[in-house]
């Protein structure tokens, strides 16, 4: 009894062996057969490696990435970048800032204008500006009202000699007016008094020609205007002055009238 258990027990093993003996040259001949099934098989298990160490999450987890953008669809189009999203521009430091303040190269010209004391003057002498020999003066009144209590009152306010220069300037800007004028709707530089050496218009045919030297007077474009005798001047343009004429100045209560050393009150 014991020996056939024996010989039962070798041949179970032996069979046992046998059996395993052949799994593994059956094992052994499928690698030799398809090594590229290995191969295709190891590197699917790299790239679920990686995948899984790049995304930090196993490989059956839904893949979520925030910014889809079209290059990560593999779009060939791309998008137009919103202006909202784009950066704002930088400002370059070293950019020079255009200046429209005077140039100074117009005041130069002796022909367009010129600068006295700093201040740009709305207007040059001409060629044939001279000073007169005529001793003028400028008596300034205040308008006389009738109301007022002082009858005797004449309202000389002043006296101006005008003959010792070619030119005297009526306006608010003291640094270039000669003759300053205060009332709020005078402009800074209202109107100019040019004396100007022109040719005689009485003289005898073929005699020499005979230059007299005249007051001009030319508004320079003043906002509430010139006037002389109570007509408004045109503006850039020369009157011509007599003895006796009245000159007033925007809504200015001033009267300035044109006379000579000689002429009496």
């Amino acid at each position: 009894m014991a020996a056939l258990l024996g010989e039962a027990n070798k041949k179970s093993e032996e069979e046992e062996r046998a059996r395993k003996n052949q799994q593994y040259e059956s094992r052994q001949n499928n690698n030799h057969r398809s090594p590229q099934n290995n191969k295709r098989q190891h590197n699917n298990n790299n790239n679920a490696d990686d995948t899984n160490n790049y995304y930090g999450r196993s490989s059956g987890d839904k893949r979520i990435v925030e910014d889809d953008t079209n290059e990560q669809r593999g779009d060939t189009k791309r998008s137009k970048p919103s202006e909202e999203s784009a950066p704002p521009p930088t400002e370059n430091p070293n950019k020079v800032k255009a200046d429209f303040g005077l140039s100074g190269a117009l005041a130069g010209d002796t022909q367009t204008g010129n600068v006295y004391n700093g201040v740009t003057l709305k207007f040059s002498e001409p060629p044939e500006a001279r000073i007169p020999n005529t001793r003028w003066r400028l008596y300034v009144f205040r308008k006389k009202n009738p109301d007022s209590a002082n009858k005797n009152d004449d309202g000389l306010l002043d006296t101006y000699h005008i003959s010792r220069q070619s030119a005297y300037l009526f306006g608010r800007e003291r640094k270039v007016a000669d003759i300053p004028v205060d009332h709020g709707s005078l402009s800074k530089q209202h109107a100019v008094l040019q004396y100007r050496s022109l040719p005689s218009k009485q003289q005898e045919i073929g005699a020499p020609t005979k230059l007299q030297c005249k007051p001009y007077l030319m508004d320079l474009e003043s906002t509430n205007g010139t006037f002389i005798n109570g007509v408004r001047l045109d503006s850039a343009r020369y009157y011509e002055l007599k003895r006796g004429d009245v000159i007033s100045f925007g809504a200015s209560s001033r009267e300035y009238v044109l006379l000579t050393e000689q002429t009496k009150k």
